[in-house]
């Protein structure tokens, strides 16, 4: 059985469009003495890797063998055996996350660690989430009645997210980044252009193209459309992504009603750009990594708007925000009643959440969600919820009706069916859905598992009785 003070090993991996980095920290299996819950407390980081560059092919795709050596060897550094990481995230993001191999580097993620840590390649709702839970939830918490707006900037993306009191409740995705444009070691001889990047001239009326010199004029209509842009993702407003131009570069619209009070922080490249310029240190040539970057933290802190907060809110971990996220946040932990069926084997991999009950919904309405799981051959997840925790006679109804719809759809046997609540019912629940084991059903049900705005989970490999639950396809 699982005692609180257990220490598990989680690990993180981020895959940008200029930088890749890696995380990993001891944390401690504690029980929340408010909640009653097993979470993950007093983190002491064990590995921070320096950030490099990611590596990319002359042809602008993913290098696959470069970047199987560079996790080796972050891999090598964590632990000497892999099998210990207990949970964690690996995430490719920007421009990276949209080249045509992208996939192979998940199977890379997947083929080293991956029956505990979960590969996802582009996930934009994800990405904003775990920006703002790896840099600002702290923040955040000791301003519970004020919003914190952070703008977590990258190569190839700006990912927003809106937190009260610790929880994200808006997030949206642009595509505002500095890698947009990429130049020589003299700062001005373009070198690549992206499809955004492109769009972006033709909307402002010039042409650019590889080889060409481009004016400190040009940048500076470029900056400028992007810290307007910026501007009015700080406001909520969809000013800037009106046109054409604007549009291709909205890929999840950031609309919220933002209360006046709202504080604004940044992360990611350009955000630690912006904060060790604060600090007094110099922003670097343009040459150096051969971008924006450096040209939208000054645009940023010339904004009266953007840089309102920027002496009084400062995010944690700032350029690390992401993999740090990801390290501590991308995982959920299951309760310690959970109910198994001896054939569910782990982990489990891209379970579609096909759909939410309580405990009063009718036969009928499980028996409609149980007949879409046949289209989902590798297993499938519902979500059951209820507002307060029910009795055993509510359980026990529930179950009954949860098996007589089982009945009905008469699903494979062996398709995995995993069903996720947030009280501490797992193994009372399940017993009853398959009539203490008479009944023939593949089924997993995970307790006291928080609630997620998500289309799909992993189950990891357990750690004594308890499971790793990651979730993805945030909305």
């Amino acid at each position: 059985m699982t005692l609180a003070g257990d220490t598990v090993l989680l690990a993180g991996f981020d895959f940008g469009s200029t930088t890749s980095r890696a995380m990993a920290a001891y944390v401690r299996l504690s029980m929340n003495c408010v909640t009653g819950r097993m979470e993950f407390t007093q983190p002491e980081l064990c590995y921070r890797s320096e950030a490099c560059f990611t590596p990319f092919r002359d042809d602008q795709q993913l290098d696959i063998p470069a970047i199987s050596a560079l996790l080796d060897g972050w891999l090598d550094a964590i632990t000497s055996e892999r099998d210990s990481i207990f949970s964690g995230g690996a995430i490719i993001t920007g421009l990276a996350a949209r080249q045509d191999n992208v996939i192979a580097l998940t199977e890379v993620v997947e083929s080293r660690i991956g029956a505990a840590v979960v590969a996802t390649a582009r996930d934009p709702m994800l990405e904003s989430w775990l920006a703002f839970m790896g840099g600002c939830v702290d923040l955040s918490h000791q301003h519970p009645t004020t919003g914190v707006l952070n703008l977590d900037i990258g190569g190839g993306t700006t990912n927003a997210a809106l937190g009260m009191n610790g929880q994200v409740v808006a997030a949206g995705c642009h595509s505002i980044g500095a890698r947009h444009f990429q130049f020589g070691r003299d700062g001005t001889t373009l070198t690549t252009l992206s499809a955004f990047g492109k769009t972006l001239c033709d909307h402002l009326d010039f042409s650019l193209a590889p080889g060409h010199a481009v004016s400190e004029q040009d940048i500076e209509r470029i900056t400028h459309w992007y810290v307007r842009a910026l501007e009015d993702i700080a406001q909520g407003s969809r000013a800037s992504f009106s046109s054409a131009c604007g549009l291709f570069h909205e890929d999840c619209p950031f609309t919220p009603s933002l209360p006046p009070s709202t504080l604004l922080t940044f992360s990611g490249g350009v955000g630690e750009m912006i904060y060790a310029a604060l600090n007094g240190q110099d922003l670097p040539p343009r040459g150096l990594y051969g971008d924006l970057g450096a040209d939208l933290a000054r645009g940023i802190m010339a904004s009266p708007l953007l840089s309102r907060d920027l002496h009084r809110a400062v995010p944690a971990n700032q350029g690390r925000a992401t993999v740090y996220g990801l390290t501590m946040h991308s995982t959920d932990i299951s309760g310690a009643t959970v109910f198994q069926s001896e054939k569910i084997g782990l982990p489990l991999r891209d379970l579609p959440i096909l759909g939410t009950f309580d405990m009063q919904t009718p036969v009928s309405r499980l028996s409609d969600l149980l007949t879409i799981a046949r289209r989902h051959p590798s297993g499938f997840c519902l979500r059951l919820t209820s507002d307060t925790p029910p009795n055993l006679a509510t359980i026990r109804a529930t179950g009954e009706r949860i098996a007589t719809a089982l009945e009905e759809a008469r699903l494979p046997s062996d398709l995995p069916l995993i069903i996720l609540t947030d009280h501490n019912i797992g193994h009372t629940l399940g017993s009853y859905i398959t009539r203490w084991g008479a009944l023939p059903v593949n089924l997993m049900v995970l307790d006291e598992v928080p609630v997620r705005d998500a289309r799909f989970v992993r189950i990891g490999l357990p750690h004594n009785i308890v499971f790793p639950v990651s979730f993805y396809g945030m909305s």
